[in-house]
């Protein structure tokens, strides 16, 4: 076999095994049986929407992932395989990352790109994000193009340098830091290329750099910038720091990420500038570089207000290309560590045992890390939140429904309502005063009702609005998800003197309204 072809079976080999550990790290059963809760049904409703109305119903979501979801038959949770092939698609450039530096054997950088892989599998912050969101494709798409930096730097051309600047653009429509990501990699490869003298090559990145400035520019202008509003900028205010403030906030955040890092942040930290350091000394000066920059790049967006800062979520690409970056050092230091052997041994069995001694070690340290956090990887936690569930309100709805009754959702609930429901099309209008920038409605004959709002006039008007439809003697569905202390009073006031009935279906309890006597005039409980 020659040398190309036992390359390629090794890493055949190597990615089989990664391929093969994701579904046992990451369950697929459960992503889909579980319930979508908020954040992810208004994702899941897009798979109704018109493939016209996409791009201002994606909303916060980019427009790529939106049309993935779009392509997917909406009706029960399959969507979520979209996350979990992206998060595949993570370990694989994790792999990729480790595999493309300048190792100085095969042996060496399969080994590093299996560490990148697995460490990419199993950190925390992965078995979490299992549900309907963008967050498994950011981190795939920031471990791609480093991975593409990489592969640049093995050996450049102008091919390669625009398939990179290609990449950056591609990956905005599934990802919103990639633009974070390639200002880092294309800022690094022009540097380095300056500080090089290479005058070809700085040229050549200049125009390169420039033309993915202006495409990228003009995805955000045109897909992205339409969709924020002052509701989405309001829910993330908390994670744009002051300058002042930030070092406060930047130790109460990695703190708060520790379980998702699965260690300390410190140590994980402190192994990410191991790794940073090990991808210089390996020969890719500008993969390098651009790991630093990542962070900075990432902080001087939050403190301009563009891009949240170390939210779980929001920053999930940076601690997996965390984890990647210090599996790939650990390779580098236990080949640093196995590099003294005696020195009468022969140079065939030195590089042998070195080689068996440096597996050992990131073998243990990786089985070290798995067993550190085998809770949240044998007993992953269900995708969405445990105490929604629009589903079952809405299939005892279904059931039990008579042609007259009237059916009140509130707001947080108008869009599992909409998914999960199927005997009446959903309307999807601009506007309101949800993050999302868009609202649901139904048509007059439908006999629903969506609340405006979650504040005590809002729920008072939706309640007293489905009294006078249903009339004396009517009965009004109360569909109610995702409730906080304030609503949950609002709607306390406004049922106050009805006659409820709670129905236990879930964690989220249905309830009905019966109309007694004229609205409006109730005499009690």
């Amino acid at each position: 076999m020659t040398d190309a072809g036992a390359a390629r079976r090794a890493d055949a080999v190597a990615v089989g095994a990664l391929l093969a550990a994701v579904p046992v790290v990451h369950r697929i059963g459960p992503a889909l049986d579980a319930p979508y809760w908020l954040d992810e049904s208004w994702v899941a409703l897009a798979a109704k929407a018109p493939l016209a109305d996409l791009p201002w119903v994606t909303a916060s979501t980019p427009l790529g992932w939106t049309l993935l979801v779009w392509s997917v038959p909406g009706g029960g949770q399959q969507q979520r395989l979209i996350p979990l092939l992206f998060l595949a698609g993570s370990v694989l450039a994790g792999y990729a990352f480790g595999r493309f530096l300048g190792w100085p054997g095969r042996g060496w950088a399969v080994a590093a790109g299996l560490s990148a892989g697995a460490a990419t599998l199993l950190i925390p912050a992965q078995v979490v994000r299992h549900d309907l969101k963008q967050y498994t494709a950011e981190g795939a798409v920031a471990l791609l193009l480093l991975a593409m930096t990489a592969w640049l730097e093995s050996a450049w051309s102008r091919r390669r340098l625009v398939l990179v600047g290609a990449g950056v653009v591609a990956g905005m429509l599934f990802s919103h830091p990639a633009a974070l990501i390639g200002a880092a990699v294309l800022g690094a490869l022009l540097l380095t290329s300056a500080v090089g003298e290479r005058r070809g090559r700085l040229r050549d990145t200049a125009l390169v750099s420039a033309g993915t400035a202006v495409a990228a520019l003009l995805v955000y202008v045109v897909l992205d910038r339409p969709n924020r509003n002052d509701a989405l900028a309001d829910y993330w205010s908390g994670f744009f720091p002051t300058v002042g403030g930030l070092p406060s906030y930047l130790g109460n955040r990695l703190a708060e990420l520790t379980p998702a890092l699965g260690a300390p942040w410190q140590l994980v930290a402190a192994a990410a500038a191991v790794g940073v350091v090990a991808v210089a000394r390996l020969g890719r000066p500008a993969t390098a570089l651009a790991l630093l920059l990542v962070p900075v790049i990432a902080v001087a967006a939050a403190l301009a207000g563009v891009y949240p800062l170390l939210d779980q979520r929001t920053s999930h690409f940076l601690l997996v290309v965390a984890a990647a970056v210090a599996g790939t050092g650990l390779v580098r230091t236990a080949a640093d560590l196995t590099g003294h052997l005696p020195a009468q041994t022969r140079a065939r069995t030195r590089a042998r045992t070195r080689s068996a001694v440096a597996a050992v070690l990131v073998v243990t340290a990786v089985s070290a890390y798995a067993m550190a956090n085998s809770r949240v990887l044998l007993h992953p936690p269900a995708p969405g939140d445990p105490g929604e569930d629009v589903r079952a309100q809405v299939a005892y709805v279904a059931s039990h429904r008579r042609p007259d009754d009237v059916i009140a959702v509130n707001m947080s609930g108008q869009f599992g309502f909409a998914y999960y429901w199927s005997e009446d099309p959903p309307l999807l209008r601009r506007g309101g005063p949800m993050a999302t920038g868009w609202h649901v409605s139904y048509a007059d004959g439908s006999r629903i009702l969506v609340a405006s709002g979650r504040d005590t006039a809002a729920v008072a008007d939706l309640v007293a609005t489905a009294e006078r439809l249903a009339g004396a003697g009517g009965r009004i569905w109360l569909v109610r998800s995702h409730v906080n202390a304030d609503e949950r009073a609002a709607w306390h006031a406004a049922l106050a003197g009805g006659v409820v009935d709670e129905i236990a279906v879930g964690p989220e309890p249905l309830a009905t309204l019966t109309v007694l006597q004229t609205p409006g005039h109730r005499t009690g409980r």
